[in-house]
């Protein structure tokens, strides 16, 4: 199992700076790269698309009922929620949490859902139900453009030093790449 460490303020949006005035972008298309299989094939044409962020003080509530209750309680607190979707082909789903940081001339997005568990999981209680989110962290430059990571499986964490610590299921990692601003 792959691991990577971010920080919580990178990952769960402690703002440094004041967005911009004309704002972050709120579409994006990209394309999805990985070791795993998307409808036949390692690549795969998504939208990313965010309808609202999450303010600052929601995310380090967040962030703090991750470290004292764990994936359970973030899982319930994101219940019902829809910040955003994920479109791959005919496919959609909603994504609970939209979190935008500006970074100098650049901004960070963090695309936050629940993955859905599938049948053969919960039947047969496979480890793969320890990783309950899909997360997805890119940048994207003044012309909205950028690259950045995709997890289709993970379990979240929050580390001793205060880190969110992000671990996918049997390395199942990607990237995306390619990524335009729509609108």
């Amino acid at each position: 199992m792959k691991s990577i460490r971010l920080s919580a303020i990178a990952v769960l949006c402690l703002f440094a700076l004041p967005l911009a005035a004309d704002g972050p972008g709120r579409e994006f298309s990209a394309e999805v790269v990985g070791d795993f299989q998307l409808g036949g094939g390692n690549r795969m044409l998504v939208n990313l698309v965010a309808d609202q962020f999450t303010s600052v003080e929601e995310a380090q509530s967040l962030a703090g009922l991750l470290e004292r209750g764990g994936q359970q309680a973030l899982l319930s607190a994101l219940r019902g929620r829809s910040d955003g979707r994920i479109r791959m082909g005919a496919l959609e789903m909603p994504v609970a949490l939209v979190v935008v940081e500006e970074q100098g001339r650049e901004y960070r997005y963090l695309f936050l859902t629940p993955r859905k568990i599938n049948f053969h999981e919960k039947e047969f209680g496979e480890e793969s139900l320890n990783y309950p989110f899909g997360v997805v962290v890119f940048e994207v430059d003044r012309f909205g453009r950028g690259e950045g990571d995709l997890h289709l499986a993970a379990a979240l964490s929050i580390g001793a030093d205060g880190h969110v610590e992000i671990e996918d299921y049997n390395g199942a990692d990607g990237r995306i790449e390619r990524i335009k601003q729509l609108r």
